[in-house]
This record gives C-alpha cells, sequence and structure tokens, in this order.
C-alpha cells in the first residue's frame, strides 16, 4: 500500500494587480518541474521507474520531460481536468505497492473552453509523492467532485494546519497559495505572450538529438567523476577532460541552488541572439551570469525574474527550469539563475 509522504508547491512569483501570475518563461511544465524538484529532493540515489500521473493541460514536453528531470524511466499517465481529480487518483494510487508515484497538477490559471461564465483557476503546481507504507492514512482531500478546479481543490488539501497524516511532509511557497474560493476566482487568465514559433529565427540552432543528449547536465547539472585521477567533468561529455580516460566515469548530480555569481553582464536590446529577440522585445534587457555550482565547476544561466542589474558578483542564486525559446517547433527548455529573495528589493533601494 502507498500513502502521500511529501507535498510540494510552486506558485509563480511574477506579481499581477498583487497576485501570482506566469512570467513570459513559464508554463504549465515549467510549474511542475519545480513541484516536482522539491518533492523528489533527495532521493536521487534510488533506483527503478517512477509512474508520473498529470492533472492539467500540460504541454507533450511532459511526455518525456519528467524522465529527463528525475534521470529515470517512468510512465506518464494524464488524466482529464473534469473526469479526474487530486482525490480520486490518489486514492487509486494507494492501492499499488511498486515502489514511489508522483501526482502533478498544474494549471495557468486559463479559463476552460466551452464553459461560458467559468471563473479563472488558481496559478501554479502542486506535487504529491506517494510511498509504499505499512499502514496508508488516508489523505484528507476536499470532497471529490466540488466546484473548484484540481490546483485550488489540490492547494487546499496541502495547506499548511490542515490535519495531515503523520510523517507528510509540506515543501514549496505555501504563503503564496491563494487561500479562500475568492482568491482562486481572483486570479489573473493571462497567458504568457507567445511569440510565433514558425516566425522565430533559429541563429544559434541546436539540432534536437543534440539538445536532449545534453539534458542531463542542463536541465540536472550531472557533472562525470573519473574514477582514475578523481577528475570532475562539467558538462559530462564521456571523457575525462583531465586525464581523458572513458572507461572509469560515474555521474555526480552538482547542486541546483545556492551556486555564487562570479561574473554577471547585461544583455542589451540588439545584442541578444536572434532566438530571444521576442523575449527582449517583451521584458527589455536581461543579465547572463557566471554562477560557480561547486569549487571549480561553473555555468552560464541566463538571470529570470528579476530586473536586469539585479545581481553582483558574490550573490549567491537558485535555479529553476523555463523556457528558453522555440526552436524547430517546440519550446526549448533549460535552466535559468534566481535571485535569492532580498535581491531585486536591495536593487530597488540602490536605484531610488
Amino acid at each position: 500500500m502507498r500513502r502521500v509522504v511529501r507535498i510540494a508547491a510552486y506558485v509563480p512569483g511574477a506579481p499581477e494587480r498583487d497576485l501570482p501570475a506566469p512570467a513570459l518563461d513559464e508554463d504549465e511544465f515549467t510549474f511542475a518541474a519545480t513541484a516536482v524538484e522539491r518533492v523528489w529532493a533527495g532521493r536521487q540515489e534510488e533506483p527503478g521507474p517512477v509512474p508520473v500521473h498529470l492533472i492539467g493541460d500540460l504541454p507533450l514536453v511532459a511526455d518525456w520531460g519528467f524522465a529527463a528531470l528525475l534521470g529515470r524511466d517512468g510512465e506518464v499517465t494524464r488524466h482529464g481536468r473534469e473526469s479526474d481529480d487530486p482525490a480520486s487518483v490518489v486514492r487509486n494510487l494507494e492501492d499499488g505497492s511498486d515502489g514511489p508515484a508522483l501526482v502533478v497538477v498544474a494549471d495557468l490559471g486559463q479559463k476552460p473552453s466551452g464553459r461560458t461564465g467559468s471563473k479563472p483557476s488558481a496559478v501554479g503546481a502542486v506535487a504529491f509523492l506517494l510511498d509504499p507504507a505499512e499502514e496508508p492514512s488516508p489523505f484528507p482531500f476536499v470532497k471529490a467532485g466540488t466546484p473548484r478546479s484540481p490546483l485550488s481543490a489540490a492547494f487546499r488539501a496541502g495547506e499548511p494546519g490542515r490535519e495531515l497524516p503523520r510523517g507528510v511532509t509540506l515543501v514549496g511557497d505555501w504563503d503564496r497559495v491563494p487561500g479562500g474560493d475568492d482568491g482562486a476566482r481572483r486570479k489573473t487568465s493571462r497567458r504568457p505572450a507567445d511569440p510565433n514559433v514558425s516566425m522565430v529565427s533559429e541563429g544559434a540552432y541546436v539540432p534536437r538529438a543534440r539538445y536532449l543528449e545534453n539534458l542531463p547536465s542542463r536541465w540536472r547539472f550531472v557533472a562525470e567523476l573519473c574514477g582514475a585521477c578523481h577528475g570532475t567533468t562539467f558538462p559530462a561529455r564521456g571523457v575525462c577532460r583531465k586525464c581523458g580516460r572513458s572507461d572509469l566515469l560515474s555521474e555526480l548530480e552538482l547542486p541546483l541552488d545556492g551556486g555564487r555569481v562570479v561574473a554577471v553582464t547585461t544583455v542589451g536590446k540588439g545584442g541578444q541572439p536572434t532566438e530571444f529577440d521576442a523575449q527582449v522585445e517583451a521584458t527589455g534587457p536581461y543579465d547572463v551570469a557566471l554562477v560557480e555550482l561547486a569549487r571549480g565547476m561553473r555555468v552560464t544561466l541566463q538571470v529570470t525574474d528579476a530586473p536586469a542589474g539585479a545581481l553582483v558578483v558574490g550573490d549567491h542564486v537558485n535555479t529553476r527550469l523555463r523556457r528558453l525559446y522555440p526552436m524547430e517547433g517546440e519550446w526549448r527548455y533549460g535552466r535559468k539563475a534566481v535571485p535569492l529573495p532580498g535581491t531585486t528589493s536591495r536593487t530597488t533601494a540602490r536605484d531610488r
């Protein structure tokens, strides 16, 4: 038997009328990816596939993206917004006993099509981790079939302060979760402006096969540790950069959060690669930072969720999976640097 052991939430930090709203580089998959990373933290060494159950209109990348994000195989099952809710999906999974499972609910706050007068739903994602247990405890979801969006129902079920089964751990940005039906109804229905994929220049063209090959390093910050010379290679490339051997390499996952900024530059209008034209037109200049993830292990990241000039050398950042640019008719995703709380306010005060 399984039971819910952890719950993680992600609510976007881009304010619109003092309410959470998706940023230009966010969609349902990036919401869900952040929630899944939080709920799965510390379990990377566990073997075996992980089935993922999706509720919400997640893009096609979700069909293979969670396997790449977790670094393990796992069948993805999609559930309809109206026919299934978090309560029924979790209850069905509690009857299983074959290892852990994930339930992910994601919503951009869109009005469901074909329903006149319907209200926007909550914005964000919630991930539930179920694990085998000898004595499963029922999870206190709101009653199935109530007229609320799946995400709103999931938020209410996981809000701190509710009576939870013993052993359940809550992680995530619960302080920004909307409380009460009024909060959910006030959510904006604005969707990030998608550039016309067919019109975007692909000047820095990367074949899809190479993009997929590099996902372990670009999405999970996987480095290679050499058993011969103990050198570390990042990004991973199948050969030790120190001694050149390829037969004694093992994976080493670098920290996703807490990296230190060692250099930063602002890219202004006209200086951006062509695939970022739409972003610059919509939001203006952006920063690019060189971030040290661990000693000697550095990566170049675009900065998001902050105005240009927010970061300085020595600042520490977290990283999140976000949309980069459309290419070959689909969105490409990669990690971006997110300033720690207080960095943006520091910049605002300095500019006054």
